[in-house]
Parts: C-alpha cells; sequence; structure tokens
C-alpha cells in the first residue's frame, strides 16, 4: 500500500516538472518606429484583455503557458495601434509604433484688442517638414503634423513684432498667441501742476483727429517708428498744445503736460442795505487773497479753470461763502453779506423800578413773546438796524423806544419803563366812593344838629 502511494507521488511530481517546462515568458519591446526610441507606457493586450504597460525601458515581460499562439495589441497616445500575432514559442518581440498624423492649428491674435489678426505669415517647422500658411478671417491656420514631436513655429504680420515658439505635438493640437503691434503708442496727458491725467483730451496727428483720451488721460495710438510727427492736444479749460514729434524706435508713449488757462475773476461785496463793504477778506480755497477797495470790489486776473471755495468776511458782517466754477468767460461775483447777529434783552419795568411780567414785547409790529417773571425777554436781532421795541399790558399804558444796534455788538439791552393806567370803572367806582362818603358826613351833621335841639326844648319846662 505505501509502494502504490509513493507511485502516486512520483506520477504528481512528474506532472508539476512537465507544467513547469512547459511555460513560457514573452519580452515585449515596444518602440518608435522612425527614431528606435523605447516607449513607455504603452498599454499591452493579449487575446484582447489587458495585462499591463511598459516599463521606463520600454519593455513588458509577459508569462503564458506556450501553447497557444497569442494576439499581441500595443496602444500608446500619440501613435496608431499595433496588433499582431506572436507564435507561442517565441520569446521576444520589437513592436514598431507609427506615430498617428494630427492637424495642428495655430491661431493669432491681438494682444490688445484680442481681435483675430487675418493675413498672418504662420511657419511651422520640425519633423522633416516645412510648410506655412496665412491666418484666416477667424486668425487660424491648420498643419498636418506628426504627434510626439516638436516644431518651431515663426509668426510675422504687419505692423506688429514677429514672434518664435516651440510646440510639442501630444493630444494638445490648439495653440494661441498673441501678437503686439509695432505701431503702437501711447499718448499720455497729464496737468502741468498736479500730473494729474486729464480725460477728454483731443489729440491730433498731422492734422487729422485720432481721439479722445480716456479715464486715465491715455489715448492708444497706430504710428510707424523712426518719423517725425505734427502733434496738438487740446482740452477744454487747458491751452492748446503742439510740437512737432519724432518717434524713436524704442518709444512706447509720448508725455504731454497741459497748462491750466488762467482767467480773470471779480468779486464785489455788498450789505443787505446793498452798500459797498470796504476792507472786506476775501479768501479762496482757504487761502487770503486780499481785501476789497472803497467800492467793495476785488480783482484777480490770474485764477486758473476750475471749481473753487469763495469766502468773503468783515466786522459787523457774518461770513459769506460759495462755490465757483472758473471758465472760460471768467467769473463775476456778487457776494451779499448779512449783518451780525447780538443777543438783546429787553427789560420791562414800571415806574417805581419794579419788574413787569408777562408784558408783550412787539418789534418792527412783530411780535417777539413776553417778559419772565424778572421782567426780560431775549431774543436775537441783526445788528447795524433800527427797531421799533414796545411793551403793552393790562393796567398798563404801552411803551415805546426806538433803538439802534450797533455793527459788531454781540450783547445789547433795551430798557423800557410802563405807567399805570387808570380806567373809567376805577373813576366810577372812586366817585362811588366819595360819594357814600359824603353822605355819611352829612348825615352825622344832620344827626347832631337834631340832637341838640331836642336837648333845648326839655330844659325849659323844667326850668320854670
Amino acid at each position: 500500500m505505501a509502494r502504490y502511494h509513493r507511485i502516486i507521488g512520483l506520477l504528481i511530481a512528474c506532472i508539476l516538472i512537465c507544467g513547469t517546462v512547459q511555460a513560457a515568458t514573452l519580452w515585449i519591446n515596444v518602440v518608435d518606429e522612425r527614431s528606435g526610441n523605447s516607449l513607455a507606457d504603452a498599454s499591452i493586450y493579449i487575446d484582447g484583455e489587458y495585462v499591463g504597460t511598459t516599463a521606463s525601458d520600454g519593455t513588458y515581460p509577459y508569462t503564458h503557458p506556450g501553447k497557444e499562439d497569442l494576439r499581441l495589441k500595443a496602444v500608446r497616445k500619440g501613435y496608431r495601434d499595433w496588433t499582431g500575432w506572436v507564435d507561442a514559442d517565441r520569446t521576444r518581440i520589437q513592436v514598431e509604433m507609427i506615430r498617428r498624423d494630427e492637424t495642428l492649428r495655430v491661431e493669432v491674435y491681438d494682444a490688445v484688442t484680442l481681435k483675430p489678426v487675418i493675413g498672418a505669415l504662420v511657419r511651422v517647422d520640425g519633423d522633416g517638414i516645412s510648410r506655412s500658411e496665412t491666418t484666416r478671417s477667424d486668425g487660424g491656420a491648420d498643419f498636418s503634423v506628426r504627434s510626439g514631436d516638436s516644431y518651431n513655429i515663426d509668426i510675422r504680420a504687419s505692423n506688429y513684432y514677429d514672434l518664435s515658439k516651440t510646440v510639442q505635438v501630444d493630444g494638445t493640437n490648439e495653440v494661441q498667441y498673441c501678437l503686439f503691434r509695432s505701431d503702437l503708442l501711447a499718448i499720455k496727458v497729464r496737468d502741468t501742476e498736479t500730473s494729474d491725467p486729464i480725460p477728454g483730451a483731443e489729440v491730433f496727428v498731422d492734422g487729422a483727429h485720432e481721439g479722445a483720451t480716456d479715464a486715465d488721460g491715455n489715448l492708444r495710438l497706430h504710428l510707424q517708428r523712426e518719423r517725425r510727427y505734427s502733434l496738438k492736444v487740446t482740452a477744454p479749460d487747458y491751452q492748446p498744445y503742439q510740437e512737432e514729434r519724432y518717434i524713436e524706435v524704442d518709444n512706447v508713449f509720448l508725455l504731454v503736460h497741459l497748462s491750466q488757462s488762467a482767467y480773470p475773476v471779480s468779486l464785489t461785496a455788498f450789505s443787505e442795505a446793498m452798500k459797498p463793504i470796504a476792507e472786506a477778506e476775501v479768501y479762496i480755497n482757504g487761502t487770503l487773497k486780499g481785501r476789497t477797495n472803497q467800492y467793495g470790489r476785488f480783482m484777480l486776473t490770474d485764477v486758473h479753470a476750475g471749481t473753487y471755495e469763495i469766502a468773503v468776511r468783515a466786522p459787523g458782517y457774518g461770513e459769506w461763502t460759495d462755490l465757483c466754477q472758473v471758465s472760460a468767460n471768467g467769473e463775476d461775483i456778487i457776494a451779499n453779506l448779512e449783518y451780525d447777529r447780538a443777543g438783546v434783552t429787553v427789560h420791562v419795568e414800571d415806574s417805581g423800578k419794579g419788574a413787569v411780567a408777562d408784558a408783550v414785547i412787539v418789534i418792527n409790529d412783530q411780535v417777539r413773546g413776553v417778559t419772565d417773571g424778572a421782567g426780560c425777554l431775549k431774543t436775537d436781532l441783526v445788528t447795524n438796524r433800527a427797531y421799533t421795541v414796545t411793551a403793552a399790558r393790562d393796567g398798563y399804558r404801552n411803551a415805546t423806544v426806538d433803538t439802534e444796534i450797533p455793527p459788531g455788538a454781540t450783547e445789547f439791552t433795551v430798557r423800557l419803563t410802563m405807567e399805570r393806567a387808570f380806567s373809567v370803572w376805577m373813576l366810577v367806582a372812586g366817585a362811588g366812593v366819595v360819594a357814600v362818603a359824603l353822605l355819611g358826613a352829612v348825615l352825622l351833621v344832620r344827626q347832631k344838629k337834631s340832637g341838640r335841639r331836642r336837648g333845648g326844648r326839655s330844659r325849659g319846662p323844667d326850668s320854670l
């Protein structure tokens, strides 16, 4: 029995040894058909089934039973697929892959406007080819190239700088390039004093209007280098600029400074009574520029165009301010100054120097209020003006005074004295009191006389 088991074991071992001997390894080497360079990352398929990718040296080992022929397929980006049969006993095969033909599109655009550049000459060199095409209306030109190769691209267009690039065709079949104009020149217009940009400045070249500067004070022009041009720039409220300028090869922009035009400004200061105010101080943007003459006038002859804050100050008057726009016609400014205001206290008392409360105060026919417990009313009045002040209260005669508040006064007091008034009813009541008193006196006198008479008659009989 043990002997029988040993025989079976030997048979199994023989079978295993025979199977190991029959297994085979196929070394697959993938290379470029033209250059012979090894191709890494090529996908390997055996009988339609993916088995792996080539290493960095382009090889892939495949182990199989070695009994049947193999259907081998190699796939790599940029190359045509390779398919073939491999004998079962073969141990090595070299797969030569042919590059795929592709269409390379070159698109050319203006670097500033981003519009297509039409008619640009595009030349493509590499892999034994040298072809030239001109760009179409969409700025594009097409070339048939081999995938995986590098190509030199040269682009030329009228009034543009030449451009040279190198491209690797690896599935990216469209490249885009921007050309910068060789005749592009920028005009920068600035204020002479502030260096601020001047928008809306009109630019003329050789008498032809080229346009107006943008919000940044710039304007793009297309001018050939190494030529002389007549340049003129104008802007509202600025002195015109005109000069012959030669454009150098390296000029990128031309800087033009404009000086503001100067215009006359006159100012006349009047009071509320329309009388000229002499020696009034005139300020422009917070800076004292001078004083008015005896006729209330002040004159400047060289004020640049622009917006200014004008202020006029004079003793006894409130400050006058206004924003004035100085333009080509100059400015004639009228400043009407109001008088200062003073705090006025109206004090009302009676003939005995006692305070009169609740008295109604009327100033220039306008009721201003009533006096307080101290007989006072406070109000504000314009100085340098005459006023009629009246106080009225029941039981008193109206009191009126004319007064004038002097210029420059800040506090002023008006005093009024009121006399008590007697009404008709008070007279009637007084007369009644007097009549009653007189009547009482008469009755008393009569009563006394009557007593004396009665006394005399009584003594007569007794005496008899």
